[in-house]
């Protein structure tokens, strides 16, 4: 099931069947250049391959469902200052289109 939400913010739940399934990024987008079929893929994967014209966007008015990313460590009153400083240098490298 691949789940989309379109430009006007409605969530759409699409069956899909196939011969390949994977939750390796870069085994769905050399499928897709391989001409197996659609691959939903992060932009920050496929950016090479579209600037090459290997493969074609569709749905571009659609978007996937948001990704958390979570810190774990030991204890939360005893987080490392380390800790603290890569947490902050994600949070501002990974805004807005860092992937293009």
């Amino acid at each position: 099931m691949w789940h989309r939400t379109d430009a006007k913010g409605r969530a759409h739940d699409v069956p899909v069947r196939g011969r390949l399934r994977s939750n390796n990024p870069s085994a769905l987008l050399s499928a897709a250049r391989a001409g197996f079929g659609l691959a939903i893929l992060p932009r920050y994967v496929a950016q090479e391959s579209l600037k090459r014209r290997e493969i074609a966007p569709v749905l571009t008015d659609h978007a996937l469902p948001a990704q958390e990313m979570h810190e774990v460590y030991p204890s939360p009153k005893l987080v490392p200052q380390r800790a603290q400083s890569f947490v902050a240098f994600l949070a501002e490298r990974l805004q807005g289109g860092w992937w293009t």
